[in-house]
């Protein structure tokens, strides 16, 4: 009799533990994301707060001082490039708006297009019975319906820029307080682990957290040498917002295979777009070109290292499904998640079996 009271009762608390955890989740789920940025920035950082805290200074002082470091560097680094930043969104607001205020809109206007005509007409004199007009008018007026609706298109991404300024606030806010208690964090969630599975645990938290820290720290470092070389090489041929190019080309590079073209893309459209010359048009591809050279031969080998390349179909499809669940976020987070994710079911894996777990 006793032995069914006490089956009964601990088939209820399981049963009340698995409603509040549902509960939880319903009632937090928006702000899980937030929480999983917090744990990646902690496992960032936590290597550099634990090397000061073994100089002697105790954990809370340790963060504090991590913090004031990190922070202070990237006032430093927002001080320098924030000027010019704001110098060429003013320059492109400008340019677009004069563009599009003109009584008579035409995207013929644009100076390098202007130049496209004409080579399109002397290819329709060559080639008279190819209709090459049709197919000029058709981009063209496809493309002025286009620009019309930047401003709309730009609108449409408000929503996903709060959510970018919520993460801002909110992940640094939560790590500082996880990172300061995390001596009690670790002691009661190792506290919950039975015996049996303890050494394992211990064994398998340690790898996985471990890899995700270097992983994170590696990925920074590469999208930020990308985003200074671009930025370097499109200003060195004086393309028109080449710091914001570069900073968009060394963002998106975390993005495999569509990032860099797509950094490329905007170099070369914004060439096309400015009425640069069909010269730096080319340069400005190459140049674009040649740092993803740069960065596929000997950036991303010497700081990722060999073992992190996820099959061309997963990336892919990661891409369409971050795009199409959370917007240009979603694309950008995608792939570095399903890496993580396949790093903590591969080290799992392959601890409990040489555990004989499984």
């Amino acid at each position: 009799m006793k032995y069914r009271s006490n089956k009964s009762i601990k088939f209820s608390f399981y049963l009340i533990t698995a409603v509040i955890l549902c509960f939880c989740t319903y009632f937090y789920k928006s702000v899980i994301p937030h929480f999983l940025l917090s744990i990646l920035f902690i496992s960032f950082c936590s290597p550099f707060v634990n090397s000061i805290e073994q100089l002697g200074v105790k954990r809370f002082w340790a963060v504090l001082i991590f913090y004031a470091i990190f922070f202070f560097s990237l006032f430093l680094i927002g001080s320098l490039i924030l000027p010019v930043l704001i110098k060429q969104f003013k320059s492109l607001a400008q340019t677009y708006s004069n563009f599009i205020n003109q009584e008579n809109l035409d995207i013929y206007q644009l100076p390098y297009l202007v130049n496209i005509q004409n080579i399109i007409e002397n290819i329709q004199n060559l080639f008279p019975f190819i209709d090459f007009e049709s197919i000029k008018n058709s981009f063209f007026e496809s493309s002025n319906v286009v620009i019309q609706r930047i401003p709309n298109m730009i609108l449409s991404q408000t929503g996903n820029a709060l959510k970018v300024f919520s993460f801002i606030f909110t992940v640094p806010i939560v790590s500082f307080f996880i990172l300061t208690d995390y001596i009690f964090l670790k002691k009661k969630v190792y506290s919950m682990i039975p015996n049996r599975y303890f050494e394992i645990s211990i064994i398998i938290i340690d790898k996985i957290k471990g890899t995700i820290g270097i992983y994170l720290r590696a990925l920074l470092i590469e999208c930020t040498i990308v985003g200074v070389l671009a930025t370097i090489v499109l200003s060195i041929l004086g393309v028109k917002f080449g710091v914001l190019i570069g900073i968009f080309a060394g963002i998106t590079n975390v993005i495999p295979y569509l990032g860099p073209l797509m950094g490329i893309v905007l170099g070369g459209v914004t060439v096309l777009l400015t009425g640069g010359s069909t010269s730096l048009f080319i340069w400005t591809v190459l140049g674009m070109w040649g740092v993803q050279l740069i960065d596929n031969t000997l950036i991303y080998p010497l700081v990722m290292g060999k073992n992190t390349n996820i099959h061309p179909v997963f990336v892919i499809l990661s891409i369409v499904a971050g795009g199409l669940t959370f917007g240009l976020l979603g694309m950008l987070l995608a792939v570095p998640l399903v890496f993580l994710i396949s790093v903590v079911f591969i080290l799992l894996y392959k601890s409990l079996k040489q555990f004989e777990f499984i």
